[in-house]
């Protein structure tokens, strides 16, 4: 397969904040996976590079037939960025990548796939070398494949592993896709409380809540550069990014915690040591994110 041919119409979006070298590969890595119908979100969540995101963005749409670009005035974060994409889609599907994820076409082929399986299936995740939670099921170990392409190596769990899925209490958001049905019925991601850390796990917890299902789609990978967003930069300026990363993680969990009405001196105990079907008989049947407009960020 040279490139996943898309018949319907998806959106794919991309957010970064700062490392022009790993968005360009990220965005290489989807023109050279995705062909046939569908529009690209460019999000640049005020990159500190003196405009360089920003430019590189702008030139994308002598590239791509159908293209929106963002720029935030200042760092919204995560949360924002997703929610930018989510909407602005005009797609039944909206695929998310961080700009440190390196996608192929049979990820594409394999995700759009397991996200058409049922009815109820609406947010899907992908497999991959590097996922923040530790569950073997999500990781993919890449020992001994260090010489073998990306295309190769996300063929051959294709191939194992399609129509193969699992369903989960939660996804972690690097990369994913959802299906417009589930933005219908819960809405949107919750940059009210949010701005980098658990707003994936909410809309996680609203889509369980809902009656709706977050599946991991075994055969769809994709590759993580981890840390690349750290070890680019200097390191003085890369200190002051982990410890502002520590900040807001405390603050979005305290959050989360008024959110779900849990004791506010509670530590956070991980994510798989987190009593669920709990918290979600905590969602409002009627709760319901609604749709934000960023059109001051359109260039």
């Amino acid at each position: 397969m040279d490139k996943y041919l898309s018949k319907e119409k998806i959106t794919i979006g991309v957010a970064a904040h700062g490392n022009l070298i790993s968005t360009k590969n990220c965005i290489q890595a989807i023109k050279n996976s995705l062909d046939g119908v569908y529009e690209v979100i460019l999000i640049d969540d005020f990159s500190p590079d003196k405009g360089e995101i920003k430019d590189y963005f702008l030139n994308q749409k002598k590239e791509f037939k159908e293209i929106k670009v963002f720029h935030f005035s200042e760092n919204l974060g995560y949360t924002q960025s997703v929610n930018c994409v989510l909407s602005n889609s005009t797609s039944e599907k909206t695929i998310f990548v961080s700009n440190d994820i390196y996608i192929t076409p049979f990820f594409l082929e394999e995700l759009i796939n397991i996200s058409d399986f049922n009815e109820n299936i609406g947010y899907v995740r992908g497999v991959s070398n590097f996922v923040d939670n530790n569950l073997e099921t999500h990781n993919i170990s890449l020992k001994d494949k260090n010489h073998i392409h990306l295309n190769e190596i996300s063929k051959e769990i294709f191939s194992k592993e399609k129509n193969n899925f699992i369903d989960e209490d939660y996804l972690v958001g690097d990369c994913f896709l959802i299906n417009r049905k589930l933005l219908n019925k819960i809405g949107y991601f919750d940059c009210n409380n949010f701005k980098d850390y658990f707003s994936d796990l909410d809309f996680s917890i609203r889509t369980k809540a809902l009656d709706f299902r977050c599946v991991l789609s075994k055969g769809a990978f994709c590759y993580h550069h981890r840390n690349i967003n750290f070890d680019y930069l200097p390191k003085n300026e890369r200190n002051k990014k982990l410890f502002k990363r520590q900040y807001t993680l405390a603050e979005d969990w305290a959050r989360f915690k008024i959110k779900y009405n849990f004791p506010i001196n509670l530590v956070y105990p991980g994510i798989n040591k987190m009593n669920f079907d709990e918290i979600k008989n905590r969602v409002g049947k009627k709760d319901f994110i609604e749709k934000k407009d960023y059109s001051q960020y359109l260039i």
